[in-house]
């Protein structure tokens, strides 16, 4: 499986999803040196235009390649994934490297003591670690327009964003600068990015990840979460995060979509979604195989009244987390954020009771819809990526952070382009505890909707 690179790589070997790579290096086609050499020009002839990564440890990788190469040569791999690069946001701990969160320490960054347990997973399983990238600043935010770090921008479209917060991890992948990446998701972050950047990206069930050395910005809705160029990418990724299994890493399980058991969203354009992702959306759920469709209308829900409400709870936990440095350090914050954390600080305990009155009975409705289905299926964001020079529209995350605010697990794949040139994702929701079965259904359905393509352009 492939995907459009930026237009400043060339590199083929650096379209492959993370699955082709794995089998590359298992054949000996490729060496982990070569791969990640090639990664890292790729990293360095890109920096200027797309600014992925805010820190990069070149030695490191370099050592980590040579040590994978012997012990294949031994034939003694760690895993499937022995070899391969990734990338972690910056409010992940990657031990020896900064954790900036976003902020604006130049030089000055705290200096990771440990991995965080879902690095140190992938660490144990081979993969390399290239660096830390770039993210909306303390991760509230949907553009990854950062004033500290700059800009990092779509690599499908100079001067438009890839959606946030976990912005440089959806641009790195989409753009093969790496194998895969480490985002995470209060309300959307790594599914928005998978969709501006036509990748694929689980946002897991609530505490189905282990979050020790996680910057948070809301417990009660933030997770870790992978974004890869394929969604077996992603099933590949799942034991591994999750510390759900052990053992050798699974394949994706062949499934029949007949037999699904579908809840779709029926009334996009009533909730301000784009009429070419509506339309989209609309083929695919009216051809796509299924055992029932049940409809769901969601202009029933309020989503302005639960996007301030995740928001208040957002802001309010952040002025808890960043108390020393906003006091300390001011000027590591930018004026607008500064704001925002000021407002979130003047609300009141009655205020904050009814915002988290508001994120259950938000999570408690999207139970609803999915009664009586196997899986819901929504566009993933209402538009495509959209330029710096405008405003971000208020509706980016309106039916990505239901799936939070109820616990619930939800991955987005590619869905289509539009006539503009931009990707945009499908959604699939399924309840917490059922991420395998449902990242085997985005690999059916990404499957599906790939050969549909192919026989259209046929």
């Amino acid at each position: 499986m492939s995907r459009k690179l930026h237009p400043g790589i060339s590199d083929d070997i650096l379209a492959k999803d993370a699955t082709a790579l794995a089998a590359c290096l298992q054949c000996g086609e490729l060496s982990s040196q070569a791969l990640t050499a090639r990664t890292l020009a790729a990293i360095a002839r890109s920096q200027d235009s797309i600014n992925a990564f805010v820190h990069l440890d070149r030695e490191g990788a370099m050592n980590a390649a040579r040590e994978a190469d012997v012990r294949r040569r031994k034939g003694q791999p760690l895993s499937v994934l022995d070899g391969l690069t990734c990338a972690v946001k910056d409010n992940i701990d990657v031990a020896g490297m900064p954790t900036a969160n976003g902020l604006g320490y130049r030089g000055t960054a705290p200096i990771a003591a440990q991995d965080a347990p879902v690095v140190a997973r992938l660490r144990a399983a081979g993969v390399i670690v290239l660096g830390k990238l770039n993210m909306h600043e303390i991760a509230l935010g949907a553009t990854n327009d950062n004033p500290h770090w700059g800009r990092c921008e779509n690599p499908l479209r100079p001067g438009y964003t890839p959606g946030g917060s976990s912005g440089g991890s959806g641009a790195a992948v989409a753009a093969g600068l790496c194998a895969f990446a480490l985002g995470t998701d209060t309300m959307g972050s790594v599914r928005i990015p998978a969709s501006y950047c036509g990748v694929a990206g689980l946002k897991p069930g609530r505490d189905h990840i282990r979050m020790e050395g996680v910057t948070r910005l809301c417990r009660q809705l933030d997770t870790v979460g992978p974004l890869a160029r394929s969604a077996r990418d992603l099933c590949t990724l799942w034991p591994l995060l999750s510390e759900d299994t052990s053992g050798e890493l699974p394949l994706p399980k062949k499934i029949d979509l007949g037999n699904v058991r579908w809840a779709v969203m029926r009334d996009c354009e009533e909730v301000g979604v784009d009429g070419e992702i509506s339309g989209a959306f609309r083929n695919l759920s009216d051809t796509l195989p299924g055992v029932q469709k049940l409809s769901r209308a969601f202009s029933a829900i309020d989503f302005s009244a639960i996007r301030r409400a995740g928001l208040l709870l957002c802001e309010a936990e952040a002025n808890v987390a960043f108390a020393s440095e906003l006091q300390e350090q001011p000027e590591l914050f930018s004026d607008q954020l500064r704001g925002l954390l000021q407002w979130g600080a003047q609300r009141s305990a009655p205020d904050l009771v009814r915002a988290m009155d508001a994120v259950e009975e938000a999570g408690n409705w999207l139970s609803g819809q999915l009664q009586g289905a196997d899986f819901l299926l929504t566009p993933t964001a209402p538009q495509t990526a959209f330029p710096f020079a405008e405003a971000a529209p208020v509706n980016q995350a309106n039916l990505t952070s239901v799936a939070n605010m109820a616990g619930y697990a939800a991955v987005s794949i590619p869905l289509a382009v539009s006539s503009d040139g931009l990707p945009f994702g499908v959604q699939i929701i399924g309840r917490a505890g059922a991420e395998s079965a449902l990242l085997n259904i985005s690999v059916a359905l990404q499957e599906w909707l790939e050969e549909r393509a192919l026989a259209v352009t046929a």
